[in-house]
């Protein structure tokens, strides 16, 4: 036991000793994977250190055995080395199982060599020496030197890994570099061992170890956790320590959140507050503004704890173009659901129901508003042929025939349609059916084949037939019972004209005038009703015989009206044939009430997109009420009988999407008609 014996005793036991005291410290990691790694290292060198030290103190035939068993000790170390380096660098080598498996095999092979070693004793071997004490010497065979080589080797892999991580990252990693490299130390003392008596060859890599183990661990632990996790979660990270405070941060970092800068010891909260909260919020998006131009960050954190160092780390990642994306997204899909909501506003004022109907007449889509009319819930009617709505088979092969027009591109309205309810009661409705068309297809471009079903929004009809044959039945009584009786008083008022003189005779033909005006009203009641629907599909029609007729009408009715004409050959409108109708009641108007004999000129020309048809007269004009009837429709009083007709004229032609105008004039009334030009005047 001289002084260099308890010497080289002492700094082997101790470097294990130091080993297995750091090792409690190790398994707090949270990290699993540098837990596995770094505990594996430190109780593998730990026993090797310890064994070391025995070597040097147990009996004579234990000895080489001891070292033995150090060495496999000492071989382990290295990989659990490597598993260390690459869990904590972000590499994944230690999950390949394909390299695990080649570990394995290397290790098992290696061991066996050196537990052989008494057999062929190719390793090591063993004399006894006295300087600088005592000791038994191992003299290291060519295997070893290949053994070793191969483990300092894969421990400089490993080494490489972390200094990389170091000098690559942005942080302070000085303290770290320094201590990591006392790895590195045992290397020197093993070369100055092979040249110079000044040490004995006896490996002394626990030492370096140990010295990794004191300081990596147990001085610097939070930063070695900090920069570990920084620089494998992004460029731009925060590092704070378990008291909030900014420890490190890259340069990355700075860059993006300028406030950093200095901000080393101060509180996250205080330097960059938004960051702080996305902590203990689920909002984990920050904005930044700088100079009205906004940058998005994403914010995670990620923790880690060894012993009693705990220390958080932000990452920034710079997210702005999806989250650009991501708002623009959520504002198209508020936007959306607000246009939904228009339509289903619109479809429930407008509308019963809704159906959409696909190509081969099966309901895809029903309404929750069919139920109180129909009876059906919707999911009922889903999937469902359109025959279950059917009255009977008629009604079917109409509505099939109509929706075949729908598939062949063209929009359709069906009024009174007979449907069956669930009781089977039949109801009628209204429907206007469009047809849907692929998305994906430019609208200037869809054509019959881009059709994928049918839109049918229906209502029900059930008042509008009720009001209607309300208005049928007043009709009919003013036709029929009021004209009668009309017809009886002025008949009897004529006779009396006859027999009466003077005063009486005037209060006569008085009654035959009041009549006839009653009469008129009933004719041109009688014409509203049988032009009260008016198809919505406008035809190309040449206006030209139904203005030449109206004149030969006019002509004949009233031979003391001088009439002129100017039509051109051809004038092709889209129209109707009922604007017939309308040119008559204004013909007929400026005959009765332009003088005792009228002056009618009536021109047809085209100007641009329009047929427009001229009637004046030399009248004294018309009143401003019926001025009213003609420019807006507004027939109050109903007091003319020629009011009436006018409404009629300014009914249809309106409603033939045509305008009429009543401009002023020096003397007389102009009346000027304007019909558009259909696209395809063929």
């Amino acid at each position: 036991m001289t002084p260099a014996g308890v010497a080289y005793l002492s700094v082997f036991f101790l470097s294990g000793v130091v080993c297995f005291l750091v090792v409690p410290r190790a398994r707090t990691l949270d990290n699993a994977e540098l837990r596995h790694g770094l505990v594996g290292m430190l109780a593998a060198t730990g026993m090797w250190g310890v064994l070391k030290a025995a070597f040097f103190i147990v009996p004579d035939p234990l000895r080489e055995a001891t070292y033995t068993i150090g060495l496999v000790f000492g071989f382990a170390t290295v990989w659990a080395w490597l598993y260390f380096a690459s869990a904590y660098t972000g590499r994944q080598l230690h999950t390949n199982t394909t390299l695990r498996r080649l570990s394995v095999g290397v290790f098992l092979t290696v061991v066996t060599i050196k537990l052989t070693n008494p057999i062929h004793g190719l390793y090591f071997t063993t004399t006894e020496r006295t300087t600088p004490f005592r000791y038994l010497a191992i003299d290291h065979g060519v295997i070893h030197w290949v053994s070793t080589s191969l483990s300092y080797m894969l421990a400089a892999i490993g080494l490489f890994m972390i200094l990389e991580l170091y000098l690559d990252s942005e942080y302070d990693t000085r303290p770290l570099i320094i201590f990591t490299g006392l790895l590195g130390l045992p290397v020197v003392l093993d070369l100055i061992a092979i040249v110079t008596p000044a040490l004995i060859e006896f490996i002394y890599a626990p030492i370096g170890v140990a010295a990794f183990a004191i300081g990596a661990v147990s001085l610097f632990g939070d930063r070695l956790l900090s920069i570990g996790a920084a620089t494998q979660t992004a460029n731009a990270a925060i590092v704070i320590d378990r008291n909030g405070r900014i420890q490190d941060f890259s340069t990355a970092a700075v860059s993006a959140f300028p406030e950093l800068e200095d901000a080393a010891g101060e509180k996250l909260a205080t330097v960059l507050p938004a960051i702080a909260a996305t902590r203990d919020s689920e909002e984990t998006v920050v904005e930044r503004t700088d100079n009205g131009q906004s940058t998005y960050y994403f914010v995670s954190s990620r923790s880690m704890t060894i012993g009693n160092a705990t220390v958080e780390v932000f990452a920034l990642t710079d997210i702005t173009d999806h989250e650009r994306q991501r708002r623009q997204l959520v504002q198209r899909e508020r936007e959306l659901d607000q246009r939904n909501e228009l339509y289903r506003a619109v479809m429930a004022a407008s509308f019963s129901f809704l159906f959409r109907i696909d190509l081969e007449n099966r309901f895809s889509f029903v309404s929750p508003s069919v139920e109180p009319f129909l009876g059906y819930e919707p999911d009922e009617l889903t999937g469902e042929p359109i025959s279950v709505l059917a009255s009977d088979e008629e009604t079917f092969s109409e509505v099939s025939t109509y929706l075949d027009e729908v598939k062949d591109g063209e929009s359709i309205q069906i009024r009174d349609h007979p449907v069956a309810t669930r009781s089977g009661r039949t109801v009628y409705v209204d429907m206007r059916a469009v047809p849907i068309y692929e998305p994906s297809v430019d609208r200037n471009e869809q054509t019959p084949a881009d059709i994928v079903g049918m839109q049918v929004m229906a209502q029900d009809a059930s008042q509008r037939r009720q009001r209607e044959g309300l208005i049928s039945v007043i009709n009919r009584v003013l036709r029929h019972n009021v004209r009668n009786e009309l017809t009886v008083i002025r008949g009897r008022a004529e006779m009396l004209t006859d027999e009466l003189d003077s005063d009486a005779r005037s209060n006569a033909e008085t009654i035959v005038q009041s009549a006839d005006r009653l009469l008129s009203i009933t004719e041109s009641a009688q014409n509203i009703e049988s032009n009260r629907e008016l198809s919505p599909e406008l035809e190309a029609l040449d206006i030209v015989p139904l203005v030449t007729d109206s004149i030969a009408q006019l002509e004949d009715r009233y031979p003391e009206a001088s009439v002129t004409v100017d039509v051109p050959e051809r004038a092709v409108a889209e129209t109707l044939p009922q604007i017939e109708t309308a040119l008559w009641e204004l013909l007929e108007n400026a005959a009765e009430h332009a003088g005792p004999q009228p002056t009618i000129d009536i021109t047809v020309v085209r100007s641009g997109e329009l047929i427009v048809i001229t009637i004046a007269d030399d009248g004294s004009g018309l009143p401003e009420d019926e001025r009213d009837v003609l420019a807006n429709g507004k027939e109050e009083p109903l007091i003319h009988g020629q009011g009436l007709g006018l409404y009629l004229a300014y009914w249809i032609i309106t409603n033939l999407d045509g305008e009429i105008e009543v401009p002023g004039s020096p003397s007389g009334t102009t009346i000027t008609i304007e019909l558009p030009i259909p696209s395809d005047p063929s």
